[in-house]
């Protein structure tokens, strides 16, 4: 017999719904996603924007590189003084009068003894050619002094020169016409004048550069080099005497070319 349902207070009968299943309820197949986080908006600009220095900084650093480049000019003109200085040193006698009667030796003038050349020598020393003659004096112990090629080849051992003293120092040496002047050279201020110019020049150049710590070798090494330079100059034109204008003005263009050389390396560097 066919089972029917009747709702109580319908006429109408119901199909009879799905039967119940056992076991657990159903699981979805989709995780549902994790919510998007999105970022919020940047703000224009540099995140970390530079702090703006002061006015007073900025102003106390340009002085301090000013100064440190004034130090150093002023260390390579003291050392083109004490040249300038040792050059009057050097030629002073020829502006000195002649003494008129028997001085002390300290007195400022000159006076003219005859001596006899009792030996001469010729050298060379890393081919730069030498003459020394030596040279007995009556008032005087024997002494060899280095001439110029012109009054060697002048002279033979026998001859009499004569001798121009000034201070009791004998300052130069004549013969047939030449004349050769015997210079003492101060080497030790000439190596002093040298590391002076040589470390006012790396002053100079490394603060102009704005070069931070680690680039002071190639400077250094550079100035290095101008500081021989300037020692054997110095030695040279003491020796040869030549004007005064043409031996201030040698050093001068000399060190303004090294100097742009060396600004050069160091720009590229």
């Amino acid at each position: 017999m066919d089972a029917r349902i009747e709702v109580a207070g319908g006429d109408e009968p119901q199909a009879p719904g799905p039967a119940p299943v056992d076991g657990p309820p159903a699981v979805a197949d989709r995780v549902p996603a994790p919510p998007v986080r999105t970022s919020p908006p940047r703000p224009h600009g540099p995140s970390h924007p530079r702090k703006r220095r002061p006015a007073a900084r900025v102003m106390a650093r340009v002085v301090a590189r000013v100064l440190l480049v004034l130090t150093g000019l002023a260390s390579v003109a003291l050392g083109f003084s004490w040249f300038v200085d040792a050059f009057d040193a050097a030629t002073a006698y020829r502006g000195a009068p002649a003494c008129t009667a028997p001085v002390a030796a300290a007195t400022d003038c000159t006076t003219h003894e005859t001596g006899r050349v009792t030996d001469r020598r010729a050298g060379s020393n890393e081919d730069s050619p030498h003459y020394e003659v030596t040279v007995s004096r009556e008032a005087a112990p024997t002494d060899t002094y280095a001439v110029s090629d012109g009054l060697f080849g002048s002279v033979r051992s026998g001859d009499n020169v004569d001798l121009t003293l000034w201070n009791g120092r004998v300052v130069e040496i004549s013969h047939q016409g030449h004349r050769s002047p015997v210079t003492e050279v101060p080497w030790l201020t000439f190596l002093e004048l040298a590391l002076l110019v040589g470390a006012g020049t790396l002053l100079a150049v490394h603060t102009l550069l704005r070069r931070g710590w680690d680039g002071w070798f190639l400077p250094a090494v550079a100035c290095l080099f101008l500081s021989v330079f300037a020692f054997a100059g110095s030695v040279l034109l003491i020796a040869l005497q030549w004007s005064f204008a043409f031996t201030l003005t040698v050093p001068i263009v000399g060190w303004l070319a090294l100097t742009t050389v060396i600004t050069a390396m160091c720009w590229e560097d």
